[in-house]
């Protein structure tokens, strides 16, 4: 084989072996965060939010229902520090109705697909009050409703209008975020930075929500 031969080879090798990264096979499920919202809210007309210290839990485990302690208070936190920083002001329980309310919840190790009949509307639509931690049912309630199958470890996170409430106070999702992925390692701590950097980034990419 000749030098010019022998270039011409090295070139295309070259050449073929060049690809955009990270490459489309290679992408993880928990480099996903799918957010959307209702094209008809006014997000700068809402003032205050509240968000439970608790975080619902799906799982196979009846005990399972929710997460606290440290863990849920930094998946909290990075929900409340991203709104204030939006202009939103949080709104404890004790005073009083808020303009938003927010549920987060961890699918942790089972895929499931279900209905709240009659309340469900693709990702958004009516919920009953009890969907989010409402102030009239005598605690917070949590419920999964889907008409949707996630993974293992998916988090997701909904932003309710607390300050148009329907009938019977139903309340309407505004705005949602779909975290893949981000809860499927069997450290808890890493399940919980993962989910934390997924929840910043539901925020960065919703340039809509600010007061």
């Amino acid at each position: 084989m000749n030098l010019k031969t022998f270039l011409v080879i090295l070139f295309v090798s070259v050449l073929f072996s060049c690809r955009k990264e990270p490459n489309t096979e290679d992408l993880k499920l928990d480099q996903v965060v799918a957010t959307d919202r209702d094209l008809t809210a006014n997000f700068s007309s809402y003032a205050t939010y509240f968000i439970s210290d608790t975080v619902s839990v799906v799982a196979s485990a009846s005990t399972d229902s929710i997460l606290t302690g440290p863990m849920a208070l930094q998946l909290v936190n990075a929900v409340k520090t991203n709104m204030n920083n939006r202009g939103y002001t949080f709104k404890p329980r004790s005073q009083g109705l808020p303009d938003l309310g927010f549920r987060l919840t961890v699918i942790k190790d089972i895929t499931r697909t279900a209905v709240c009949g009659g309340w469900w509307d693709g990702w958004y639509g009516y919920y009953p009050p009890w969907y989010w931690g409402c102030y009239y049912c005598g605690g917070y309630y949590y419920p999964w409703c889907t008409t949707y199958t996630y993974t293992i470890g998916t988090s997701t996170l909904y932003m309710f209008d607390i300050k148009n409430q329907g009938t019977n106070h139903n309340v309407r999702a505004l705005w949602g975020a779909t975290m893949f992925g981000v809860f499927s390692t069997t450290n808890n701590q890493t399940n919980a930075d993962l989910t934390t950097t997924a929840i910043n980034q539901a925020f960065t990419q919703s340039t809509y929500l600010k007061k």
